[in-house]
């Protein structure tokens, strides 16, 4: 029996346009009838994914920063950090990738340098943001949980393949398209659901999960029952145990409503 669903957000539950799915409301309050916890799962900050889900929340356990921060019932359970050291280092690289811009990932706000054009973009997934002169004076003081760092172009061609292996101390992700997350070595969505079941005395086989892409890899091996959308990265579709419909066809609620009844 399941009692647990983690689902991701963009290019999962939410559609092209970032909206939740319609009905997810009275999906989510029939879960809680059956006693299963729906848990939002997302490389965004905390506090932007529980804006979102605050009209509707009921019982959610909110898993962000791509796994390294989880929260329940107002409680934080998971804070995963990287070290000040490995964080300097990955913000002064960043600073000398053309049209790149570095957001430093703390469990009190997000910090970003005052300049450049991907400000705009960047405040999208995040409720706090602040804007500094140098994040390297932020390194000490902050518990860091990620850096995210963002460009219009290519993740892969203009940040990814620039960063060195930090072994042991961090790794780099490819997060989606735009976006590269730097990490506590061996932090993930599924590392946060394996802390999770030992919490909460979850089986794997109670658990179930969805996602579309390589930062979801993880999640999916820590859930008996899992899913890769349609529209998901080949890499994950071939993993998945299930395949389902796409974020535009409402996937995630269509399955939900399939697999128990409501």
């Amino acid at each position: 029996m399941i009692r647990f669903i983690a689902c991701d957000l963009d290019g999962t539950l939410l559609n092209s346009r970032k909206e939740l799915p319609e009905g997810l409301k009275d999906v989510i309050d029939k879960l809680n009838d059956k006693g299963v916890v729906f848990a939002p799962a997302s490389g965004r900050q905390y506090y932007k994914v529980m804006e979102q889900f605050e009209p509707i929340s009921r019982n959610f356990m909110y898993i962000a920063e791509n796994g390294a921060y989880v929260v329940k019932d107002g409680r934080v359970i998971v804070r995963d950090c990287i070290d000040a050291e490995t964080a300097r280092d990955v913000i002064k690289r960043a600073r000398r990738m053309p049209g790149v811009y570095p957001v430093l990932c703390c469990d009190d706000s997000a910090y970003i340098e005052r300049g450049g054009q991907g400000i705009r973009e960047v405040q999208k997934y995040y409720k706090r943001l602040d804007t500094v002169t140098d994040l390297i004076d932020y390194c000490d003081t902050k518990n860091i949980l990620k850096i995210a760092i963002f460009t219009y172009g290519s993740a892969y061609d203009d940040i990814f393949k620039k960063l060195p292996e930090y072994t042991g101390k961090a790794q780099v992700i490819l997060s989606g398209s735009n976006w590269v997350d730097v990490m506590k070595t061996g932090v993930s969505k599924g590392s946060a659901i394996r802390k999770i079941r030992q919490i909460c005395g979850y089986g794997k086989d109670e658990c179930m999960c969805f996602g579309d892409y390589l930062n979801d890899f993880e999640m999916l091996n820590e859930c008996g029952e899992n899913f890769a959308m349609a529209n998901a990265h080949e890499q994950l579709r071939k993993t998945a145990k299930h395949i389902a419909p796409s974020n535009e066809e409402n996937g995630v609620i269509k399955v939900i409503s399939e697999w128990f009844d409501i």
